[in-house]
């Protein structure tokens, strides 16, 4: 009888934990321990820099330190408690302190799961108190940089909670651990396999990777310090830019008000088009802008123009169909939404939901796609779905030339045989999850209407935030059911991570010996 991939039984997990594991649970165990403490730092620095950043009295100016003491207090220890653990086992234990790529997929997929129950700390034990699910909703989207919120009223949260809302939308747009590389990764090998793994950085460059990642993230910090600046000139208050700042260069979408952008000017929101699509972008393209010659950038970089020029064909067709059909929405609103959507930042300026069949449709196709590997941006990747056409395109010329020399290329490289089976993987699991997911969620939403199911659904796995229908851009997620907001919970993280370093979590393979 051959073996079955996934977990069957207890009896599954006899040995799991004995020091000859296929898993080095030390390395596990520190590197959790890690990140969690990376955590419980940055929930004191959100609380400081909601302490000082000015605000005006359209925000509850409460701290609640009380709550963030506790917040803070349990991530600290728990995360030194995993540590020590992990320090323990490697002492027991007899191998090296490697990271391998086992281990690397257990970080990973784990790391993720176990840091957005930790964001959700503050959610619980600060004003106002927040359910679990809500608390955990709320803690997922930030930390996935999706931007869908489950509060009906965030005006009247504390500012405190409005900063850790958009920090941890800031730690998420690049990936909690990336920071982890940068900081604490002494070995390339280790590094190179925890950022493979992680969606955000998927396609760039990781030779030299340490040096790359400081690179990315001192950029990361100029854009946010940049688009803060222009945000506070245009007309935001202090405390406005700095938050919209952290959610705008992570194109993620949280903001300090119930309307989202819709009440800002126009020259806010011209600063917030800027840095959504300067973020939707492939970040090592900016690394080579002076290195690299205008022809050997056209070619390395090739998504790029393809994320252009699917962006402009869109925005053609909606800008002629609003036009045609005297919708009376303006230029500028058909193209700040369409941005938004396609760089899966999910603010919104106006109402997108009544644009009727064909934009919406547009809009769904736009939300699949996404921004650029190597970017901020959620979605399948532009350079997947090129990649995809290219392949099939192939495949059918080959049903006439079977004997021709079939390459698929992309930006100047060819996809040998595991990244092909590594490009369908992602894809058809997207469609699998998509499909399983709108089910489960119809199933558990029986109110819920089937656009608006496929909708939220199609929003999380995809990380854009608002969805359509009951989820729309003028709607929240606040009328979900505990269980429906773990389901979309799961598919935030799923999508964030595209699939697989989840989903091997619960192959027994990755734990035992073969």
């Amino acid at each position: 009888m051959s073996e079955s991939l996934f977990f069957g039984g207890a009896e599954d997990l006899e040995g799991l934990f004995r020091f000859d594991s296929i898993v080095n649970f030390s390395v596990v165990a520190r590197s959790l321990g890690i990140m969690v403490l990376l955590l419980g730092v940055t929930m004191i620095g959100s609380t400081v820099m909601a302490a000082v950043v000015p605000m005006e009295q359209a925000h509850e100016t409460g701290l609640d330190l009380q709550g963030w003491g506790i917040s803070v207090g349990i991530a600290l220890l728990l995360g030194v408690t995993l540590f020590l653990v992990g320090s323990r086992l490697s002492k027991k234990g007899t191998r090296a302190d490697s990271m391998r790529r086992r281990e690397a997929m257990a970080v990973v997929g784990i790391g993720w799961l176990l840091t957005s129950l930790v964001s959700a700390f503050p959610y619980l034990f600060c004003e106002p108190h927040v359910p679990v699910h809500m608390a955990i909703f709320e803690a997922t989207s930030g930390l996935t940089a999706t931007g869908a919120t489950i509060f009906s009223d965030i005006e009247s949260f504390p500012k405190s909670i409005l900063m850790w809302r958009s920090t941890t939308q800031w730690l998420g747009g690049m990936g909690i651990l990336a920071i982890f590389v940068v900081v604490l990764s002494g070995s390339g090998t280790s590094g190179r396999m925890l950022v493979g793994t992680e969606s955000s950085l998927s396609g760039s460059d990781l030779a030299s990777l340490r040096q790359t990642m400081r690179k990315m993230w001192v950029l990361y910090l100029i854009f946010t310090g940049v688009s803060c600046a222009a945000l506070w000139v245009a007309g935001l208050t202090p405390f406005q830019a700095v938050n919209h700042a952290l959610t705008l260069v992570s194109t993620a979408g949280f903001g300090t008000e119930n309307d989202s952008v819709t009440s800002f000017g126009i020259g806010v929101k011209s600063v917030m088009l800027v840095f959504m699509l300067i973020c939707g972008v492939s970040f090592p393209l900016y690394l080579a802008m002076f290195r690299l010659s205008w022809r050997e950038k056209l070619r390395r970089f090739e998504e790029v123009w393809w994320f252009f020029g699917i962006l402009g064909t869109a925005l053609i067709a909606l800008i002629v169909f609003h036009l045609v059909s005297g919708t009376g929405v303006s230029i500028f609103e058909i193209i700040f939404d369409t941005v938004s959507v396609v760089t899966t930042t999910g603010y919104v300026s106006g109402d997108y939901d009544a644009w009727g069949h064909f934009g919406k449709a547009v809009l769904v196709i736009l939300m699949i796609t996404g921004g650029c590997s190597g970017s901020t941006s959620g979605g399948l990747k532009v350079g997947r779905l090129v990649l995809t056409a290219r392949f099939v395109i192939g495949e059918l010329r080959a049903s006439f030339r079977p004997k021709e020399l079939r390459k698929v290329r992309l930006g100047g490289k060819s996809l040998d045989e595991a990244g092909v089976g590594q490009l369908f993987l992602v894809v058809a699991l997207f469609g699998f999850f998509l499909i399983v997911g709108t089910l489960v969620m119809s199933s558990l939403e029986p109110k819920t209407s089937l656009i608006g199911s496929l909708s939220a659904v199609l929003s999380c796995l995809s990380n854009v935030g608002p969805a359509f229908a009951e989820f729309g851009p003028r709607e929240n997620f606040a009328h979900v059911e505990p269980t429906g907001a773990m389901v979309l919970s799961v598919l935030m993280i799923l999508g964030r991570l595209e699939y697989v370093a989840i989903l091997v979590l619960f192959s027994r393979r990755l734990w035992k010996k073969y």
